[in-house]
């Protein structure tokens, strides 16, 4: 529902509009902030007032019982390191009640202070693989993951998937472009995952990975949708720069794909045509800041 949402919910929030929105002397627009960051590194540094909940446990009733209420009108937006997790946890947010924009490119935008951003590094985005702008349309079909909870509620139904899926194990959350590359061609097409563009049409049409079929992210959940993706084969993910990519990432995990990985990135990472990559990407200009930020263990105060 959320990713259908009209005007009170954008997935992506750029790092500048996060620090004039919390600046403009009007804190009864503030979001609330948090950083899905790992403890440790939310103690190196953090997003003032930002409060931490791993993004692994932001289902749980603890995380959630720090954010109140559901469907309360409160606005949220996370941040992880460049942007990936962070998706991932907003979109399961989003899905909970919690109206959650991810910053961009993560606190590596935020900050350039090597200590504070705790490893995370601005992308470098050298791929320059084979793309095609052929059409290419599933025609099989296969049922969704069967997934059954003891609870009373749909809401509860969601909350126990999304539990399920930040909690396996074997969930990778992203594959790099390269990866991605040498999979497709390293003579075994039966190792191949199943790749999905969640890009716009028009720029699915501009260029796409080979083999990629398209589901906008916003239709990803459709009944129409699921029942072309397949449940035995792993599954990737990719949009402009990794954002969106994450966000439909978090959906298909809840709904039991957890076979899925979000390209690091996104299309930005396989090619160098600009044309194809249809958006701007990342600018050390205009993207990297030196934002003040907190340091210790002392949580930030929700709005």
């Amino acid at each position: 529902e959320g990713l259908n949402a009209d005007g009170a919910y954008t997935p992506v929030t750029k790092a500048q509009g996060l620090f004039d929105n919390l600046n403009d002397g009007d804190t009864s627009n503030d979001p609330a902030v948090i950083s899905v960051r790992s403890a440790e590194h939310y103690a190196l540094g953090h997003v003032p007032g930002a409060i931490n909940i791993p993004w692994k446990t932001v289902a749980d009733d603890a995380s959630l019982a720090l954010l109140g209420e559901p469907n309360s009108g409160k606005l949220f937006v996370d941040y992880c390191y460049t942007g990936h997790t962070g998706g991932i946890a907003a979109g399961v947010l989003n899905l909970l009640g919690y109206p959650t924009a991810n910053m961009k490119y993560g606190f590596a935008s935020w900050t350039t202070d090597e200590t504070a951003r705790a490893g995370a590094v601005e992308p470098v985005l050298t791929g320059d693989f084979p793309i095609e702008t052929t059409i290419n349309t599933p025609t099989a079909t296969f049922d969704a993951p069967w997934m059954e909870y003891d609870v009373d509620t749909a809401w509860e139904a969601t909350q126990a998937a999304a539990q399920a899926y930040l909690a396996n194990a074997d969930m990778k959350p992203t594959i790099n472009a390269q990866e991605v590359f040498d999979n497709l061609n390293d003579g075994d097409t039966s190792n191949d995952p199943f790749i999905i563009s969640v890009r716009a049409p028009a720029d699915y049409a501009f260029g796409h990975i080979p083999g990629a079929v398209n589901m906008p992210y916003k239709e990803i959940a459709k009944a129409e949708n699921l029942a072309l993706i397949p449940t035995d084969r792993d599954l990737v993910i990719y949009c402009y720069t990794g954002h969106t990519g994450a966000v439909a990432t978090a959906v298909l995990g809840t709904l039991g794909y957890h076979r899925v990985k979000n390209m690091k990135f996104g299309f930005a990472a396989y090619t160098q045509d600009a044309t194809a990559r249809a958006q701007s990407v990342f600018d050390p200009a205009t993207d990297a800041h030196d934002f003040p930020f907190v340091t210790g263990t002392e949580p930030g105060t929700m709005p």
